[in-house]
């Protein structure tokens, strides 16, 4: 059984390939978390700025409140 070197030259291109389209499609996930965590801490900085302008609300005490009675 012999091997051609235009064979083992293909199965080197191709797994090259794969290698690269591999490498390619982790550093595009790595970029899109990057840029979606990036996303998330702007939108709560601009949350807390905005939390920040409307004075808190408290709840008020009404006639309704239970007592809890351990048995």
């Amino acid at each position: 059984m012999t091997i051609s070197m235009q064979t083992l030259h293909d199965a080197l291109i191709a797994i090259i390939t794969s290698v690269g389209v591999a490498v390619a499609v982790s550093l595009a996930f790595v970029a899109i978390g990057a840029y979606v965590e990036r996303g998330k801490a702007q939108a709560g900085k601009l949350a807390r700025s905005h939390a920040a302008a409307v004075p808190a609300q408290h709840p008020t005490q009404t006639d309704d409140t239970r007592e809890l009675v351990l048995h």
